[in-house]
């Protein structure tokens, strides 16, 4: 599982990346995100990355943050989930709310992707052997 959340916070590192340096991926992302169907697909990659983390914290560099940030990821999932069931109408005009943003804002949007890939590629790194 370790090595799963390593790859994991790789992707999303480079997600947050590609934000910054071309913020287009991003609304292209969001546009096609829009639909009850994208938000349940979103939903269970949060459930599942949520999972990983708490699996993968016992034998992290930071086994506290990370398994936090597991339960947090999850819940996140779980309120996907339910706007995707419940409140469609107000998912919708959020995400055409950050689309008619400037580019400026779209490329804060990828820091934190960034942020979080870092630290979870450091916190699930191989062990490095001593030379």
């Amino acid at each position: 599982m370790k090595t799963l959340a390593f790859v994991i916070g790789l992707l999303i590192g480079v997600v947050g990346a590609v934000g910054i340096i071309a913020p287009s991926g991003l609304v292209w992302v969001a546009e096609h995100s829009v639909t009850s169907g994208a938000f349940y697909v979103i939903a269970t990659v949060r459930v599942a990355f949520g999972l990983v983390l708490i699996s993968a914290a016992s034998v992290s560099r930071a086994p506290k943050t990370l398994r936090v940030m597991g339960y947090l990821i999850l819940i996140a999932g779980i309120t996907t989930a339910l706007m995707g069931l419940v409140a469609m109408e107000r998912a919708d005009a959020i995400i055409e709310w950050w689309l008619r943003q400037e580019s400026g804002v779209v490329r804060l949007t990828g820091i934190p992707l960034l942020a979080l890939g870092g630290f979870v590629a450091y916190a699930c790194a191989p062990a490095r052997c001593a030379a």
